[in-house]
């Protein structure tokens, strides 16, 4: 994983932590309860900390480096 994509999966997880007016509005138009946007919205920011615990992104020129010696 790059530096950048590394970036914006913290990005994310920052901005899918507390869900926005937009995501409630929308899911009352679409007739689901705030309960479950805040519940899955949990589970997926918990997910995305998982998955940058476990990645150690790689700088642009180790990147480099493995496709050349592919």
């Amino acid at each position: 994983m790059t530096k950048d994509r590394y970036k914006a999966l913290q990005l994310l997880a920052d901005h899918i932590r507390t869900p926005s007016k937009d995501l409630f509005l929308n899911a009352i138009f679409n007739d689901v309860k705030d309960e479950d946007i805040k519940w899955v919205s949990e589970k997926i920011h918990y997910y995305l900390l998982r998955l940058l615990e476990e990645t150690d992104y790689e700088t642009e020129e180790e990147v480099e480096l493995i496709s050349l010696m592919d």
